[in-house]
């Protein structure tokens, strides 16, 4: 889906990502292949701008590592946190460079799956009061500037991406994934649907990435956002999961807002 022609859009995320440029150079580790989200050898420099390789989630509340809630409801004591990267008096200029890109996003996930959208709308909302009820006056700050009805995002650049598939994703949920740059060498691969995607600089690529086992090869200067859900939040506010798209829900709802 060529969702991002216009040159201002891809514009916006060059410049937003090179903004992050001491965030993204610091997300590279010296750790095994295995944890390869992060490992050296799937990088390389920028060619032609200033851009900072790496891989960073952004989202204005976060559970740490290991104290995620799975199932519903619920029966755990952790609560969400501010995620690192958006610590300090530099948190809400990054959540702001992102906005337009963000909304992007969250438009095309309106028309894909209209239940998914109103889902994630909802949860927003409850993490607002319950970070409003309960003092926590850091995430309510970044949940106010956060224009996605996506949770969380994947900053990316100059990454291989090796097939995976994303497991703390929620199965009936859609991954949005945008991609920027300066390449024409670009392929994704869907490997349990055998297709293989020329995922040309501005394009709009969405699927189930817990369904789907999904990767990206490009040589060459190139930016993607991951737009994702992590379903601890749903279930950490109440929000039930979605059903899964169908093409008859997607057909009524363009002919209803048409």
């Amino acid at each position: 889906m060529r969702g991002m022609s216009l040159y201002t859009d891809q514009a916006d995320m060059e410049d937003a990502t090179v903004g992050m440029g001491h965030l993204l150079k610091r997300s590279i580790t010296r750790g095994e292949e295995t944890q390869w989200r992060t490992f050296p050898g799937y990088f390389h420099k920028s060619d032609r701008r200033p851009l900072t390789p790496g891989c960073i989630n952004i989202a204005p509340c976060w559970f740490q590592q290991g104290r995620e809630l799975h199932g519903f409801p619920p029966n755990s004591v952790f609560s969400p946190k501010v995620l690192a990267a958006l610590k300090g008096e530099g948190g809400p200029t990054v959540i702001t460079s992102m906005q337009h890109s963000a909304l992007l996003a969250s438009a095309a996930l309106q028309v894909m799956h209209p239940e998914l959208y109103w889902a994630s709308v909802t949860t927003h909302i409850k993490l607002a009061w319950w970070a409003m009820d309960n003092g926590h006056n850091d995430i309510y700050t970044r949940l106010q500037l956060w224009a996605s009805v996506f949770n969380c995002t994947a900053v990316i650049c100059n990454r291989q991406c090796p097939l995976h598939g994303d497991p703390r994703s929620a199965p009936e949920g859609f991954d949005i994934m945008t991609s920027v740059g300066h390449y024409c060498d670009g392929l994704m691969t869907l490997s349990n649907l055998s297709i293989q995607l020329r995922y040309k600089s501005g394009a709009i690529v969405a699927c189930s990435g817990h369904l789907v086992r999904h990767g990206v090869t490009c040589t060459s200067d190139h930016i993607v956002w991951a737009w994702f859900m992590r379903d601890s939040l749903h279930n950490f506010v109440g929000t039930p999961r979605p059903q899964y798209a169908k093409y008859m829900d997607v057909d009524r709802y363009v002919s209803v807002t048409a």
